[in-house]
């Protein structure tokens, strides 16, 4: 009904054939079920099974969540199909005044889920937030919760989910993402977990891909010759390399390298690998 509220929609479709379906102008019933009210404009959504994250123009991230939760009261569990607030992650160390210009270079752009309990967001002011072990008992988690980087002072546009990585210096397995920016910027991150056994009790983000968008439509000048387009969508496709490798059991299987494809401003489409060699990646 307007920007501060998302609604969830019931999709239902009766059983019928394909030239049924074709004779017809719609496939399936559509109905609003829930209503999630915000407090601010809603800038950017990301769902996964039973979660829902928005992002607001004011930098805070709300986390919604469907079915079997832990009451606050008591300690019991409730069953139900109803949606319901369970953190708000927020930027901000206190509750202190800020000027509208502040709040807006907080606005989250862009969201993604890396599992159920992580996500990444991006802002207006191009910082990106690592967000790990959300399901905490808190209401409101402050940034200090988070990993963040500033890759650049241009908006994050998109942000998508790599498959799992390897650190070819040391073989750990992190979850994997790439973030592009108005600027023409694209970034590939790892993320080193927590390590309670090592005593690592930060998280850390590992850039191991760089990419810079530097081409033009054929109506440019020769005064922006060499400009940076805005990267405004990006998708991954986990590409099979045709490379084998062997396993335990003596069968072979073929690896899995993710193909990034960015369109940009002038819907110009470029497709990339971001292979992480052994000397490439640097703690941010």
């Amino acid at each position: 009904p307007n920007e501060t509220d998302v609604q969830i929609w019931s999709i239902e479709k009766e059983g019928k054939t394909y030239d049924e379906y074709a004779n017809e102008a719609y496939v399936a019933d559509m109905s609003p079920i829930h209503e999630l009210e915000h407090d601010a404009p809603i800038e950017s959504i990301a769902a996964m099974k039973n979660r829902i994250l928005t992002g607001d123009v004011v930098g805070d991230v709300h986390v919604w969540g469907r079915g079997r939760r832990r009451s606050s009261l008591f300690g019991k569990k409730s069953s139900n199909n109803n949606w319901t607030k369970l953190h708000k992650l927020t930027p901000w160390k206190s509750d202190i005044v800020r000027t509208p210009e502040e709040m807006a270079e907080q606005s989250v752009k862009a969201l993604c889920f890396l599992g159920k309990d992580t996500f990444v967001s991006g802002t207006k002011s191009g910082t990106v937030r690592v967000w790990n072990d959300i399901e905490v008992n808190a209401d409101v988690v402050h940034k200090s919760h988070a990993s963040s980087v500033k890759v650049t002072g241009k908006p994050v546009t998109d942000i998508r989910k790599l498959p799992l990585i390897k650190d070819p210096n040391t073989a750990e397995e992190c979850m994997a993402f790439s973030a592009s920016f108005a600027d023409g910027r694209m970034v590939s991150m790892a993320l080193y977990l927590d390590n309670p056994i090592e005593e690592v009790k930060n998280n850390e983000l590992a850039m191991f891909h760089v990419y810079r968008n530097s081409s033009l439509s054929s109506a440019a000048t020769a005064e922006n010759a060499g400009s940076e387009n805005a990267i405004n969508a990006i998708a991954v496709l986990e590409d099979c390399s045709g490379s084998s490798n062997n396993n335990n059991n003596g069968s072979s299987s073929k690896s899995f390298d993710p193909v990034l494809i960015a369109v940009d401003e002038n819907g110009s489409i470029q497709t990339l690998k971001p292979k992480w060699n052994s000397s490439s990646a640097t703690l941010v």
